[in-house]
């Protein structure tokens, strides 16, 4: 009997986790620097390129599923999300819809369909130059702005401006962070979450309500995160409720989704959506507390197999990076101690003598985590940073910290 197939775009190690899991073969189109040896090893044909450049990609899965004919095609990875979608539509089979894809990816388009069918509306104005950003700031009457790049990620470019004072740094960084237009839109307070659903034929279910810890301001590159969210009922049903009306709005038919919204006084307000499992290990972290595998059951569905048993293993769980910056490291002790913490799952450190860290502008320039788990969130939160602080870590300051 044949196995079947799943073409998998870009990833990590987890993403061929979760096809061997099922039992299903797999072949991989990869980035350079993300080449892997256990990757290349087992699949059935492997390919390096940047699957950006959706023409190479095409033409190399195309003469693949003439060879060996795919099942579905999946990726986790945020910019490979609209050509992985291009890829199924034009292999005719099974993957992201390409609908959902596009509306979630630029941050412009999703924030006027919001507005179009007034759910969560918030005022905002798609910038080419520096003279909007200006214009839309003193429309804002002296209340602050976040300024960030119309498609990025990994909170990359993502700033807020409170003054014209400042006004035009942030704008060049924000700009410089990716090609294209800046989106500017009024700051909304309050706590924030994030919320992780998984959604078959267009049913969703919200998996998880995720509680966040950013930078201070003017940056929000995220530092920790803790679940299951501490949310009274009412509020977490209206979180809820406003993540199922906008999944039904952009047409999410199958896959995971990773929603962030912000609890304002007047109610919960959508910040962006991915649809893709959330980074940072919160896929994982869902795993432990709920027991679905939100990556592995999106491959069953794609493929028409049957998913994982949901079996969790802890109440709570809770992640803490290392976010050094400006910083020569001198020596690095503890890693040893914090892995033998209380309710550590897994310590990733990858500070080292005679390494120099820049300012953390994205999640890319953190230097590993610590996951623990927990009788309940603030245990587990508790836990993560025990450990953490475990870890000591010498250096001597590269200057001043800009802003």
């Amino acid at each position: 009997m044949r196995r079947k197939h799943v073409l998998a775009i870009g990833g990590r190690n987890s993403t061929v986790d979760k096809v061997e899991k099922l039992g299903l073969r797999y072949s991989m189109v990869q980035l350079p620097g993300w080449v892997d040896e256990r990757q290349y090893t087992s699949a059935e044909r492997y390919a390096v390129l940047d699957y950006e450049n959706l023409g190479e990609l095409l033409a190399v899965c195309r003469a693949w599923h003439r060879l060996d004919p795919f099942d579905a095609v999946v990726t986790f990875t945020e910019y490979g999300l609209e050509n992985t979608s291009h890829c199924a539509i034009d292999l005719g089979i099974p993957g992201n819809n390409l609908a959902a894809v596009r509306v979630t990816r630029d941050k412009g388009k999703t924030r006027a369909l919001l507005d179009e069918h007034r759910l969560s509306p918030v005022r905002h104005r798609v910038c080419t130059t520096l003279e909007d950003a200006r214009e839309f700031l003193a429309a804002a009457g002296g209340e602050p702005i976040v300024v960030k790049p119309h498609d990025g990620g990994l909170s990359e470019g993502v700033f807020i401006v409170e003054s014209e004072a400042v006004l035009a740094q942030r704008w060049e960084r924000s700009r410089a962070a990716r090609p294209g237009p800046v989106l500017a839109e009024e700051f909304l307070s309050g706590p924030e979450f994030s919320v992780e659903s998984l959604s078959v034929e267009g049913a969703h279910e919200i998996v998880m309500i995720t509680e966040k810890v950013t930078t201070p301001l003017p940056r929000f590159v995220e530092l920790g995160h803790q679940m299951p969210a501490r949310l009274g009922a009412a509020d977490r049903r209206r979180v809820a409720d406003l993540v199922t009306a906008f999944l039904d709005l952009v047409g999410q038919r199958t896959g995971p989704a990773h929603t962030e919204i912000r609890l304002t006084p007047t109610g919960p307000k959508l910040i962006e959506s991915q649809t893709r499992v959330g980074g940072d290990q919160i896929w994982e972290m869902c795993e432990l507390v709920t027991g679905v595998d939100m990556m592995a059951e999106t491959i069953a569905a794609l493929a028409g197999v049957v998913p994982p048993s949901r079996t969790p293993v802890a109440p709570a769980a809770a992640i803490r990076f290392f976010g050094y910056e400006n910083l020569r490291v001198l020596d690095v002790s503890g890693v040893p101690e914090a892995e033998r913490a209380p309710g550590v799952v897994r310590v990733e450190c990858d500070l080292a003598a005679g390494r120099e860290l820049g300012l953390l502008v994205s999640s890319y320039h953190r230097q590993g985590y610590v996951l623990a788990t927990g009788e309940d969130t603030g245990q587990a939160a508790g836990r993560a940073e025990s450990a953490r602080d475990l870890v000591e870590v010498k250096g001597e300051p590269l200057g001043p910290t800009a802003d």
